[in-house]
């Protein structure tokens, strides 16, 4: 047995490089919980649960809230015991999957384990190919950051639109910019209805331009019509906001309702439900999308290391750290300057911090 000593949590508020803008909402900063786990053995383990109300619909004050609950239920437990624990509790998956993290990562260190070993996955590869995010904007400034984003090296680029065939016709006049070996990925977020998502598909299929796949195209809970697109559409349909935990997962796949499964560490509450979410999809021979919501490196790195160690996760999209110029952690997963990502072999995620940072706050220790 190994009891956990100590918990604290702390606040992490930043701002964003730049505004990062989609359908549902427009962000400048980046708000999340940081919890650092320290076991009887010394062993310290880090995990971040990212605020965003809009995909969640949980409060920053809930998180606290629940976090300060969950803290105080483990404290003083078997690690593998409290994890054992939380691992099987559905509900505020925004907070709890820090606090998951944070102990996977300290039983990785305690044990001497990579990531990949304790959570017995796939060894990961060294490079992942990751893709970034261009937000909602003006034609102009979508060809300024589609040159910029070529330049810098990634292959592939994932564009956030809204409503509107204007919308479409932003994206389809880059064709020009993208060069041999470049493909695209569109994600509306929910704004198309299914005819819109139809007809605007139709002419995305009728461009020169390579569509890895397309997101959410129609709201959330109308998977008839996200069914009714995915049986029109030759381009893969993700499915994003409409999975959050293994239930949905299983609901989407058995309904033939989309083609790809997009997992998040913030919506399905942790590594654990996401290695299910991924072994249950394998099964069925569905691919899926590992993304992320506004995080820096504890987040993404877990993330990471799962997206390469779990054989059906086929596209990546973690590209919270080209939203930040400046971070307190340093380790983990390291973003290159051609596109790609490296996971380094280290035990447990890798992550040191600094406690100085005028962008940590100490809430709960």
């Amino acid at each position: 047995m190994m009891k956990i000593q100590k918990v604290k949590i702390s606040k992490l508020m930043m701002p964003l490089s730049k505004p990062f803008i989609t359908n549902i909402r427009t962000s400048t900063k980046l708000q999340s919980l940081i919890y650092q786990i320290v076991l009887e053995d010394g062993s310290k383990g880090y995990g971040e649960s990212a605020e965003n109300y809009k995909l969640t619909g949980e409060s920053f004050k809930d998180m606290v809230e629940y976090s300060k609950n969950i803290v105080d239920m483990i404290t003083g437990m078997d690690v593998r015991s409290a994890l054992s624990i939380l691992t099987n509790t559905n509900q505020y998956h925004s907070s709890k999957y820090g606090i998951e993290v944070a102990m996977v990562d300290a039983i990785s260190q305690s044990e001497g384990k990579s990531i990949d070993k304790y959570l017995n996955i796939g060894e990961p590869m060294q490079y992942l190919q990751n893709d970034t995010t261009i937000s909602v904007m003006n034609e102009s400034d979508t060809r300024k950051a589609t040159i910029s984003t070529i330049r810098a090296g990634y292959k592939c680029i994932k564009y956030k639109v809204s409503r509107g065939t204007d919308e479409l016709n932003r994206i389809l006049n880059v064709k020009d910019l993208l060069g041999k070996g470049v493909s695209i990925r569109i994600d509306p977020n929910q704004a198309w209805s299914r005819q819109q998502a139809i007809t605007y598909i139709d002419k995305l299929q009728n461009s020169d331009i390579k569509v890895d796949f397309i997101e959410q195209p129609v709201n959330a809970n109308d998977l008839d019509g996200m069914r009714e697109v995915k049986r029109f559409s030759h381009i893969p349909i993700v499915a994003d906001e409409s999975v959050f935990g293994l239930e949905d997962a299983e609901k989407i796949i058995n309904g033939k309702y989309a083609d790809l499964i997009n997992i998040k560490l913030i919506k399905c509450g942790g590594p654990i439900e996401a290695i299910r979410i991924a072994n249950f999809a394998k099964k069925r021979r569905i691919r899926c999308l590992f993304g992320c919501t506004s995080e820096v490196n504890i987040s993404l790195s877990m993330a990471a290391y799962l997206s390469a160690g779990l054989s059906n996760v086929s596209f990546i999209d973690l590209d919270g750290l080209d939203y930040v110029s400046d971070t307190p952690f340093s380790g983990g997963m390291i973003p290159s300057l051609n596109g790609k990502i490296y996971l380094p072999k280290t035990t447990g995620l890798g992550i040191n911090i600094n406690p100085n940072s005028k962008y940590l706050t100490t809430i709960f220790e």
